[in-house]
C-alpha cells in the first residue's frame, strides 16, 4: 500500500504510540484503563449513555443503583480492555502468554478439534477477547475476521498487529468469508465475534429485544457441519492475568431452521454477559438497528426518531 507522506508520519505516530503503551505493565496498565473509564462515567460520556441504555434493556430487573454501579463497572473494565490491548497487539509471545493463568475446558476445544469438521469458536465482547489470539499462537492455529480501519494510515499497521503471532487474519468481505469456509472444510479452527451490529441479516432476540443479527455463522454451521465452542477472556482481579473459559453451546445452534439457530447463538452471548456482567462490552451499540417504525434508542441529542430500513 502507497501511502503520502502525511499518512507515513502519522501511521510512524500510531505505531510508536502503539508500541510504548505496549511495554507498560499489567498493572499499570489496567489503572490507566480505569482512570479513562472513571472519567466516562463522571462526564457521562456517551459510552456511559449508551451503556445505561443497554442495561435498562438487558438487566431490568436491577435496581436503580445496582444498574448504576454496573454501568461504573462495565466503563471500568471498558477502559482496562483499551489500555491492555497494545500489549496484546505487540507484546513478546513469551511474555503475553503469561497473562493467561487459568484455561477451563480447553478439552471441549480439543474434543471439538479431533472431530476434524472444523471449530467455529464464538468469542463474544467479554473481557479481553484479543487475547484469545496469542493462546491460538501457542496452541494451534486459527482464522478470524477482522474489519481494516477506515484510516488509510492505520491499516498498514494492523495489517501487521492482526498476523503478530502467526495466525491468520482476513477482513470482513467477501474474500475473506471465502477463507472462512475453505478453512473449515480442511478441519480447521475459525474465531468469529456473534454480536456484531452486521450490515445486513435478521433481527433476532437478544435479552428479549429485537437485535440484528449476522446470518453468517448459522450458514457456515449449514454448509460446512463444523463443531462449535464459546469462549470467554475473564480478567481475573487484582491484575493477576487472564482465564480463558471454553464451553458448549446451546444444541439448537445446529438447527437447520436459520431462525432457531441464530436464537440459540444469541443465547450464547446472553450466558456469556451475565457470567460476568462488569466485563460485557455494554458501550456497543447492539441496537443501533431497529425494525422499522420503531424508536432509535441511542439518540440522545435530538428528538427520538423512528428507523427505516
Amino acid at each position: 500500500m502507497s501511502l503520502s507522506r502525511t499518512d507515513r508520519i502519522r501511521s510512524w505516530l500510531a505505531w510508536l504510540m502503539l508500541k510504548s503503551l505496549s511495554c507498560l505493565p499489567l498493572r499499570v496498565s489496567q489503572w490507566l484503563g480505569c482512570l479513562i473509564g472513571w472519567f466516562n462515567y463522571r462526564l457521562d460520556t456517551r459510552a456511559a449513555k449508551v451503556t445505561r441504555t443497554n442495561l435498562a434493556i438487558c438487566q431490568p430487573h436491577l435496581g436503580e443503583s445496582a444498574r448504576e454501579q454496573l454501568v461504573r463497572s462495565s466503563l471500568l473494565h471498558t477502559g482496562m480492555t483499551m489500555m491492555e490491548t497494545p500489549a496484546v497487539w505487540l507484546g513478546r509471545l513469551q511474555r503475553m502468554s503469561g497473562w493467561i493463568c487459568q484455561i477451563d475446558g480447553e478439552a471441549i476445544l480439543k474434543a471439538a478439534i479431533d472431530k476434524g469438521k472444523g471449530v467455529i469458536v464464538l468469542l463474544p465482547h467479554s473481557g479481553n477477547w484479543e487475547l484469545l489470539n496469542v493462546y491460538f499462537a501457542k496452541n494451534t492455529h486459527m482464522t478470524a475476521l477482522y474489519q481494516p480501519p477506515e484510516q488509510v494510515y492505520l491499516q498498514p499497521i494492523m495489517a501487521g498487529i492482526r498476523e503478530h503471532y502467526g495466525n491468520e487474519m482476513v477482513p470482513t468481505n467477501v474474500r475473506g468469508i471465502a477463507v472462512l469456509y475453505r478453512r473449515l472444510q480442511a478441519g480447521g479452527v475459525t474465531v468469529v465475534l456473534p454480536d456484531q451490529v452486521p450490515a445486513s441479516g435478521e433481527f433476532v432476540p437478544f435479552f428479549g429485544m429485537e437485535a440484528l443479527t449476522d446470518r453468517l455463522i448459522s450458514r457456515l454451521i449449514s454448509k460446512t457441519g463444523a463443531e462449535v465452542v464459546c469462549c470467554q477472556v475473564k480478567r481475573l482481579p487484582t491484575a493477576r492475568g487472564f482465564r480463558i473459559v471454553f464451553t458448549e453451546p446451546d444444541e439448537q445452534i445446529y438447527s437447520k431452521d436459520p431462525h432457531q439457530s441464530l436464537l440459540a447463538m444469541n443465547h450464547c452471548v446472553e450466558r456469556c454477559a451475565l457470567d460476568s456482567p462488569e466485563q460485557y462490552q455494554w458501550e456497543y451499540k447492539r441496537f443501533r438497528q431497529r425494525p422499522t417504525g420503531e424508536l432509535r434508542l441511542y439518540n440522545y441529542n435530538n428528538s427520538p426518531h423512528t428507523h427505516h430500513l
